[in-house]
């Protein structure tokens, strides 16, 4: 069995008045029917690192696909391992988190069906994967819940580039 080691999850957020909200995608109807027997996911934007590139460029590729832009992309402490069975390999998934501008998210109707900016509470109750809630949880200890985020995490800041 194959192992991948270059996957990333990415707990796309905003900051607002009220707080950071973060960006969930609901999976298609399709996909869900094709990959997953049917059952459907909340779920958050997520990819593979390219031999050729680093994890900033992925990251704002990733993002650019939704018409998203990062404005801060952070390291969130936090990996996982799973069995991908769309792929049918074992996935050792790296966390990450990404301040975006942007409103809308621009999806692919044939992976998601809709998508919600939400506060952490509210991905917490919707996401049902266990490396999904550990890897908020991270990125809130380390990023978005505390007020000056540790500046060694920050791998990108389009305010320095």
């Amino acid at each position: 069995m194959r192992l991948a080691a270059n996957i990333i999850d990415i707990w796309t957020y905003q900051k607002r008045a009220s707080g950071s909200e973060f960006l969930l995608l609901h999976t298609s109807e399709q996909k869900a029917r094709k990959f997953f027997n049917g059952g459907r996911f909340w779920q958050i934007p997520s990819g593979c690192v390219h031999e050729d590139e680093s994890v900033t460029i992925a990251i704002s590729r990733i993002l650019a696909s939704f018409d998203l832009n990062p404005r801060k992309i952070w390291a969130a402490e936090h990996a996982y391992i799973i069995y991908n069975r769309r792929f049918e390999e074992m996935q050792a998934i790296s966390v990450y988190a990404a301040e975006v501008s942007g409103e809308e998210a621009r999806l692919d109707a044939e992976e998601h069906s809709e998508s919600a900016w939400l506060p952490l509470t509210s991905c917490l109750e919707r996401v049902h994967f266990r490396g999904l809630k550990d890897g908020a949880r991270s990125v809130q200890e380390y990023i978005t819940g505390v007020s000056e985020p540790a500046a060694e995490l920050c791998l990108f800041s389009a305010e320095e580039a």
